[in-house]
């Protein structure tokens, strides 16, 4: 590994030229400067050596020796600059790699996928939902947000050393680059606005195009920038602009980041509400969410005016969620990062029963729930609050149903599915649950005229009572309603055969659903022998009178 050492010096090239990275950066390739490669002497090189690993023949050392005035070519100075024309360094054609694609996102006017391999003169644009990343060979990335249009000018790499020499272009929206980061150097790298120029080596920095004209904003390192007739060294921490018309500004100090508020984890609803702390002079502020621990895969990102947003639909797994303060004048403060892991699968059950804010008489309640897929067994949780935190208990089940038995009142039930190492996915939405008690139980008294149906007095029936009568245990044949203000009912007798009646509570003027009623009970009339009057001389058979249940 070769020795590496800070630099303490800037060098700048005029007009719309590429820049060099000034001090805080590592020595050896040092970026480019006008036509020049630029590299920082390390100990032990030599002008022969440098030749050999950089240009076309091995006696270019002459070259270098006369352009940078070096009397003994096997002694230099560490930390003395060499210029290497970079028309005299050889070159390969490079590609870049798409490593992350979201929303609509065109190269050339096609479709962008990962995997998906770009080279030189390729213009991409994202859509208004869309966001790209790109690598290159070097693992330099960038990243485009929405509404950005890029041309990559030039994409090539360094014959003999592999170092990179790129040049893009942004004539709309903005670029986020963190270059070079496995800290062996850059060759060349400019992104190019229409009024700015900016070179960088081993640094971070986003650089944004719009109608009032461009920005760089540093985060590591240092940039270079110029425009028509200026340049600036910008450190880390400030940002400056320039004018449609191609003024440059005075670099400015990036708002701090604001402190990010932490959330319980990990996340496993479909929102995730995050606050934080406000920036003095923040106009307005981004969030965004990164895949990424270097914050280059961004999964969304919005502008808000104030210090709280709230994510939806946010994927599986380490997730980083970046807020910026805005400042007035456009610059992108210093970021605030919030790790979060997400665990929203395997997804809750649907649920089949109760229904939302059903009711469940005598405490017997039946849960229901269709099947997850990959799900291996699910949890069902039961409180008298909505916090469940008041009688909660939870219950493993390995099918798709649970049977409670639950004192009267008020109860939430929800609902999660457990992934194949037991491990549980998000809760479903709370749903109430009523719990009555049980419906009276009617019993039958059978005088061969009249058939008398009583049960016992409910003092929660503030509306009365409806009584069904029906020829099946179903209550579909004959089926016939009637409504008692008292705890029974007298009816003309019906002819010989089977009945079956059920009571239940009034619920306003409508008919009670099914599961209001009491268990249906079974009557069994026999036949009437009856005198020229109509009375009542014999009732036929032995089997008469009321049963519980159906047989």
């Amino acid at each position: 590994m070769r020795r590496r050492r800070w630099l303490g010096r800037a060098a700048l090239c005029g007009g719309m030229a590429c820049l060099i990275l000034p001090g805080g950066t590592l020595a050896g390739p040092a970026g480019s400067q006008g036509g020049d490669f630029i590299y920082e002497v390390e100990p032990g090189d030599t002008l022969i050596g440098l030749a050999a690993r950089y240009m076309q023949r091995p006696d270019d050392w002459r070259l270098l020796q006369a352009r940078n005035r070096v009397e003994d070519p096997y002694r230099l100075v560490p930390g003395s600059r060499i210029r290497m024309p970079l028309s005299r360094i050889p070159v390969a054609p490079a590609t870049a790699s798409v490593v992350f694609v979201r929303g609509q996102v065109q190269a050339d006017g096609r479709p962008v996928q990962v995997g998906q391999t770009l080279a030189e003169s390729v213009h991409v644009n994202t859509g208004a939902d869309g966001a790209v990343t790109l690598e290159l060979p070097d693992g330099t990335r960038v990243a485009l947000p929405a509404d950005t249009s890029m041309a990559v000018r030039r994409l090539r790499s360094f014959a003999r050393s592999g170092l990179t020499d790129t040049v893009i272009g942004i004539d709309r929206g903005a670029a986020d680059s963190r270059v070079a980061p496995r800290g062996n150097g850059v060759g060349r790298y400019e992104i190019r606005t229409p009024v700015m120029v900016t070179g960088v080596r081993g640094t971070r920095y986003r650089v944004a195009v719009d109608s009032a004209g461009s920005r760089s904003e540093v985060v590591e390192g240092r940039v270079g920038v110029g425009a028509r007739a200026a340049s600036q060294d910008v450190a880390a921490g400030f940002g400056v602009g320039v004018s449609a018309r191609g003024q440059m500004g005075k670099p400015l100090a990036l708002l701090p980041a604001p402190g990010v508020a932490p959330v319980a984890q990990p996340v496993m609803s479909r929102s995730l509400a995050v606050q934080w702390q406000a920036v003095p002079g923040a106009a307005r502020y981004r969030i965004g969410v990164a895949r990424d621990a270097a914050l280059t895969e961004w999964v969304s990102a919005a502008e808000v005016a104030g210090p709280a947003a709230t994510l939806d639909d946010l994927p599986d797994g380490a997730l980083y969620v970046v807020v910026n303060a805005l400042a007035a004048d456009g610059m992108t403060g210093q970021a605030g990062v919030l790790p979060v892991t997400v665990r929203r699968h395997p997804p809750a059950p649907f649920s089949l029963a109760p229904r939302p804010d059903g009711v469940a008489y005598g405490g017997d309640a039946q849960f229901l729930w269709a099947a997850v897929p990959d799900a291996t067994g699910y949890e069902l949780a039961v409180a008298a609050d909505a916090a469940f935190t008041q009688q909660a208990d939870v219950r493993r089940e390995a099918g798709v149903e649970s049977r409670l038995t639950l004192p009267t009142g008020q109860w939430w039930w929800r609902l999660r599915s457990l992934d194949a190492r037991g491990q549980p996915g998000p809760w479903s939405d709370a749903q109430r649950l009523r719990v009555e008690p049980a419906p009276p139980l009617p019993a039958a008294s059978d005088n061969g005229a009249d058939l008398l149906v009583r049960w016992p007095a409910d003092a929660a029936a503030q509306s009365g009572y409806v009584v069904q009568i029906a020829g099946d245990g179903n209550f579909a044949q004959g089926l016939e309603t009637l409504r008692a203000a008292r705890n029974e009912l007298a009816l003309p007798r019906p002819e010989a055969g089977t009945y079956y009646v059920r009571v239940a509570r009034a619920e306003g003027t409508g008919i009670p659903p099914g599961a209001a009623f009491s268990a249906p009970q079974r009557i069994v009339l026999p036949a009437v022998l009856r005198d020229v009057r109509g009375g009542v001389v014999v009732l036929g058979g032995t089997d008469r009178g009321i049963e519980t249940g159906i047989r």
